[in-house]
């Protein structure tokens, strides 16, 4: 008797899309969605935590592993009869198709990726330069070599006595022939010919600043004759597929053998495309641009170098890398010319990375005469304060909140997310804005600060955050658990969901604007002064430009300083980076601005836990020291 054995491969495949991929058994959803171009929401980065990749198995179901626990505490037993699963949870346990439905709500809609930022004027002096020599040609009475007449005649013409690369070594012979003796050559930092062309070039000198973001990377190519930027590109963080915040990605790292070399290629794989895109629009080839000068948060620029990022995760978070550097595309694999530059700016601390720097030399705070603050939010939220004396920084644990993480409607700012709430206070209706205008289906952060500042001055929360009794609002509604929930937006006919905030949310928003505030107040009290004494704040990023500043005041988020004090300076990460490309001075700057800005571990201060207790009210509990825009008598109760 012959046993036969069905060798025919595995698919899921995925409605309404139709995508499909091949799966092999103990894989989970999560995985094959992102091989098959799906994109499905997942803020924990697979770890069951979230509950956003919500998915429905349609057929195959028995062809998966049970429900986990995560499963079970996160979704309901309806849900569970109706085949829903979490995608980073449902694995295959045997062969078979799958046949998987991926609602609306779970989908990435079209992320808004900020770009654009100040531009500080800078005097142009690039890294990468070109010189135009020209030299008598070999001859039977000049027989000198190749590589001492090129040297000869660059220190007549330019006073440098460079080294040679050896991919000048190679190219010299042909080059100097064949511009009969009239070369370009391209030095780095006047110390090292990295290439030689034939004839005069010299009006084509292009280099790409990066600005690699936890949730997006954007590429700026500048043309380093005259400083200008000829493309901008972004794109999401291709990294999000191994966890949509920074702790996440570090700690699939520590998971898995390859897990930095994962994350090292999905990062390049990003920025390549983004050169490709960029190369393109400008009409140039990806071997015209000579240097990249890159920017990120601290893990970001290890994970980018392929420098382990595992040590930041524990105490005492010290990077493994501080200082700039500058290495050889090929080292890095960025798409380039293969002996051109990737650099880097410094970076500060462990949780304040090279993106801080470059939004300290954007603003130009390390300048300022008056003491001011510049701020930029995100699941670790950066803060640097003082002046030109003095520069104090920390990082404040914001979490992911922010992102739309453990929130329960909660979303990025993509297609359908209420970014902007005005609760009227006599009525409490409602007025939404959404991201493209799109019907609702969720909540990012600007919407959600704006809707706890409505809130609290309407008198829907109390200072302690606490939702009102129902019969307040016909809008507040009892939950099982004994906790209330607020009506945001009803269903509608326009494909809307229902979105509400419940206490939970609430906290989560508490715990956040709390970390944040505690990080401000004691970086300003290092400096001895109290935040209505603040002469600016600069707010940056994507989640400093979009959030409304008065909401971000009221909630006790940001200091309580007149909202005309502050100066919303968009992707000043960006900004930053394209000024380190375009001067070297800035970026001695840089080095020298990393060693003097004095770094403060929020954790081991005496008064951590006095000032975080306190700014988990609304707006804070300190009204002697920070009385708010005339809502501070709620924090008398």
């Amino acid at each position: 008797m012959q046993l036969l054995i069905d060798m025919s491969p595995s698919f899921v495949r995925f409605q309404p899309l139709g995508n499909r991929a091949e799966v092999r058994v103990g894989t989970s959803l999560l995985d094959v969605a992102g091989r098959a171009g799906v994109s499905v929401e997942s803020i924990c980065g697979g770890t069951g935590r979230c509950g956003k990749c919500r998915i429905v198995v349609r057929t195959g179901a028995d062809r998966l592993r049970p429900p986990t626990g995560n499963e079970r505490e996160t979704l309901s037993e309806e849900e569970l009869r109706e085949g829903t699963r979490l995608a980073c949870e449902a694995v295959l346990d045997r062969t078979g198709d799958v046949l998987v439905e991926v609602p609306e709500g779970s989908r990435r809609g079209h992320h808004r990726l900020l770009a654009a930022g100040i531009d500080p004027k800078v005097s142009l002096k690039p890294a990468m330069r070109k010189v135009v020599v020209r030299m008598p040609p070999a001859s039977l009475k000049d027989m000198s070599a190749d590589d001492d007449r090129l040297l000869s005649a660059l220190r007549r013409k330019a006073r440098v006595a460079g080294t040679l690369s050896h991919r000048v070594r190679q190219d010299m012979p042909d080059a100097l022939r064949k511009g009969e003796w009239t070369a370009t050559v391209t030095l780095f930092r006047d110390k090292e010919l990295v290439r030689i062309e034939p004839g005069d070039t010299s009006d084509s000198l292009h280099g790409i600043a990066v600005d690699i973001g936890t949730t997006k990377i954007v590429a700026y190519l500048m043309d380093l004759t005259n400083g200008k930027t000829l493309a901008t590109e972004s794109m999401p963080n291709p990294q999000i597929q191994f966890g949509e915040d920074v702790m996440s990605r570090i700690t699939y790292t520590m998971r898995h053998d390859d897990g930095l070399d994962q994350l090292h290629h999905a990062v390049v794989g990003g920025v390549n495309e983004l050169i490709s895109k960029t190369c393109e629009k400008a009409g140039i080839q990806n071997d015209d641009v000579l240097e990249v000068m890159a920017v990120g948060n601290t893990a970001m620029h290890h994970m980018f170098l392929g420098i382990p990022s595992r040590h930041l995760a524990s105490a005492p978070y010290a990077p493994a890398v501080r200082t700039g550097v500058s290495l050889d595309p090929m080292h890095v694999g960025v798409g380039i010319y293969p002996f051109g530059r990737v650099s880097a700016l410094p970076n500060i601390a462990g949780f304040v990375g090279a993106d801080a720097m470059a939004v300290l030399l954007a603003t130009g705070l390390y300048k300022d005469r008056d003491i001011g603050m510049l701020i930029d939010i995100g699941t670790n939220t950066e803060i640097i304060a003082g002046n030109r004396d003095r520069l104090v920084c920390c990082s404040a644990a914001s979490g992911p909140a922010f992102e739309g993480a453990h929130i329960r409607h909660g979303m990025r700012a993509s297609t359908g997310a209420i970014e902007r709430v005005w609760i009227d206070p006599g009525t409490h209706d409602i007025v939404c804005r959404t991201v493209d205008d799109a019907p609702a289906k969720g909540i990012c952060g600007s919407g959600i600060v704006d809707a706890i500042s409505e809130m609290f001055k309407t008198g829907i929360l109390d200072t302690s955050g606490k939702i009102a009794e129902v019969g307040r609002s016909d809008r507040i509604r009892g939950l099982p658990d004994g906790t209330r929930e607020f009506v945001l937006s009803k269903s509608g006919c326009d494909g809307s969901r229902e979105i509400t905030i419940t206490q939970n949310d609430v906290q989560e928003i508490q715990l956040a604007k709390a970390a944040i505030f505690t990080g401000t107040t004691i970086a300003l009290g290092r400096l001895g002064i109290a935040c209505k004494d603040l002469s600016r704040i600069y707010a940056a990023g994507a989640f400093g430009t979009y959030v409304d500043a008065g909401s971000a005041i009221n909630i006790g988020m940001y200091p309580d300083i007149p909202t005309e004090r502050i100066r919303f300076v968009g992707n000043a990460a960006g900004s930053g980076a394209r000024m380190a490309l375009k001067s070297t001075n800035r970026r001695d700057l840089a080095e020298r601005l990393s060693k003097k800005v004095e770094y403060i571990e929020l954790a081991t201060q005496d008064d951590f836990q006095r000032e975080f207790a306190m700014a988990m009210f609304l707006p804070h509990r300190d009204v002697e020291r920070f009385p708010s825009n005339g809502y501070a008598e709620r924090t008398s109760g």
